[in-house]
C-alpha cells in the first residue's frame, strides 16, 4: 500500500479505505462532495433560465425579484451564477459615466442637460 500511495501522492490512509471499499461493494465510485448546499433548486434554475431567455434585455436584479416573488430569495449575484452554469450573462444596467447610480429612465440620463461643467451636467454617455 505504501508504493501505491507514493505512486498516486496520497497518504496511505487514503489508499486502504479505497481498497477497503472496493473490497466491501466490488467497484470504487467517487462519494458525493459535502460541500455547501445549494440556494436554488433544478427546478427553480429553470425557472431562472427560461425567464431570462424570454427576456434577454432583464437585469440580474429584476431577474432576482421574480424568482423572489415566486418562491425563495436569493442575491444576484447567485443569479449571475446560475445563469453562468448554463452559458448566459444577466444584462448589466446601463450606468452614468461620472456616477456610480444607474440611468434609471431608458437610457436619458437623470442629470440637468446645459450645464457643462457643472456636477449637474448631463453624462457622458448621453450629451
Amino acid at each position: 500500500m505504501r508504493a501505491v500511495a507514493r505512486m498516486f501522492a496520497v497518504s496511505v490512509s487514503v489508499v486502504s479505505r479505497a481498497w477497503r471499499r472496493y473490497q466491501e461493494t466490488g467497484q470504487y465510485t467517487r462519494r458525493r462532495g459535502g460541500g455547501r448546499r445549494r440556494a436554488t433548486t433544478q427546478q427553480q434554475d429553470r425557472y431562472l433560465h427560461l425567464r431570462a431567455r424570454r427576456n434577454r434585455r432583464s437585469t440580474a436584479r429584476a431577474l432576482r425579484n421574480d424568482l423572489q416573488q415566486a418562491t425563495v430569495h436569493v442575491s444576484a449575484q447567485t443569479v449571475r451564477n446560475r445563469l453562468h452554469e448554463d452559458g448566459m450573462r444577466a444584462r448589466r444596467p446601463q450606468m452614468c459615466a461620472h456616477s456610480p447610480t444607474p440611468c434609471r429612465t431608458l437610457g436619458i440620463c437623470q442629470r440637468t442637460p446645459g450645464l457643462a461643467d457643472s456636477p449637474l451636467a448631463p453624462c457622458a454617455l448621453h450629451r
